[in-house]
């Protein structure tokens, strides 16, 4: 595995040694999986899901086959189908003993391949006559993967798949009704939209419902990070005081890409010592950036509710949006108002709704970037 030349890599997951902490929902991940238990991994977006899978499939070893597919890049059952056949032969072509069978098989259904011009892994391209065929495909990869020995199919922003139920097949049911016949292979069902994935598993109506073990990840402690981010600079002969790096958590409000984002800046700065200026600086180039992007999502809203982005901005988290203190503070005008913009916020994805340790629900902005820009304005 290569080593990035930077050690805070901001994509890609590059070995334990780059990761910081998460031993114990390691754990118990990987005890679950082994153990013959399918698991539902509930994150907020940019908290560190995606390598913690990857993680997982290190630590796992060789004789799993480890799948990875991101499901939010997937706007059909189709490009699911397509998009999953390439992901399970990419994870299989490190293996020889059994990267022929699936080769052989998957060439009779006559795919267009090509590289991924950013990853350089496999895409392929198949022109299936219905969807009666794209299903039977996905069974068939299936069931020849469950035959290659211990597996793990991750299935990131799994509550995608009901987007695409037909008229005819619910797309969630007929996977649920597959998976349960398989016998080597487990499933990680990943998400961070947690009330639709904690609907598709937590409730009686729903195909999935009781199938998997619930696991949560949240942010990783300040103690934790400290020690992996000073080890890390003292490895390369430079300094961090306990002081500067505070100032990085704080900025990235314990958030893992954020931090990496900005450690990431920050070590390429340092020549012998990290100073607060030098993290000033860096944050500022970021803020630098995305300010067109940002000015333009101001474009594509009313006043109002780039008003009420603002104002969920000033506090951080929100726990009552309706709430007099709330809306007089920020002088929103009425709390029916403050609702439609704040439907509008989550249905574009800018506002996410959390729940905290005590299980009470707050708003939040997701683009922890964009709500350090809209306090410092």
């Amino acid at each position: 595995m290569e080593e990035p030349f930077n050690p805070f890599p901001i994509y890609g997951y590059f070995g334990p040694a780059y990761f910081c902490n998460r031993e114990h929902e390691k754990d118990n991940l990987i005890t679950a999986l082994r153990n013959g238990r399918n698991v539902t991994l509930y994150a907020p977006r940019r908290i560190g899901k995606t390598g913690l899978i990857h993680h997982v499939f290190h630590h796992l070893g060789k004789k799993w086959n480890c799948v990875y597919l991101d499901v939010q890049e997937a706007f059909s059952f189709k490009d699911f189908t397509n998009a999953l056949l390439a992901a399970v032969l990419n994870a299989v072509s490190k293996n020889n003993s059994i990267v022929k069978k699936f080769q052989d098989w998957i060439f009779t259904l006559r795919p267009v391949m090509s590289a991924n011009p950013h990853s350089g892994s496999l895409q392929l391209e198949i022109d299936f006559a219905s969807e009666a065929q794209q299903r039977t495909t996905v069974k068939d990869a299936l069931r020849l993967l469950d035959s290659f020995g211990p597996g793990v199919i991750a299935l990131d922003e799994f509550q995608q798949i009901s987007a695409w139920d037909t008229d005819s097949v619910s797309i969630e049911g007929w996977l649920r009704s597959e998976v349960q016949h398989l016998k080597n292979l487990r499933f990680i069902f990943s998400g961070s939209q947690f009330h639709l994935l904690s609907e598709m598993f937590n409730s009686a109506k729903r195909p999935f419902y009781a199938s998997t073990q619930s696991a949560a990840i949240g942010k990783i402690s300040a103690s934790d990070y400290t020690t992996f981010i000073q080890q890390h600079f003292k490895n390369s002969r430079l300094k961090i005081g306990t002081e500067e790096i505070n100032q990085i958590l704080t900025w990235a409000d314990g958030n893992t890409y954020n931090i990496q984002l900005l450690c990431n800046r920050v070590f390429s700065k340092t020549k012998k010592e990290t100073s607060r200026a030098i993290i000033d600086e860096s944050i500022l180039e970021i803020y630098a950036e995305n300010k067109l992007s940002y000015l333009a999502l101001s474009t594509s809203m009313s006043k109002y509710q780039w008003r009420v982005l603002a104002a969920i901005a000033q506090e951080g988290k929100v726990y009552q949006t309706t709430s007099k203190d709330f809306i007089t503070r920020h002088d929103l005008g009425s709390s029916a108002s403050v609702l439609r913009a704040l439907e509008f916020l989550t249905s574009r994805e800018l506002v996410y709704q959390y729940l905290d340790e005590a299980g009470k629900s707050y708003y939040e902005i997701y683009d922890i970037i964009l709500m350090r820009w809209l306090q410092n304005k």
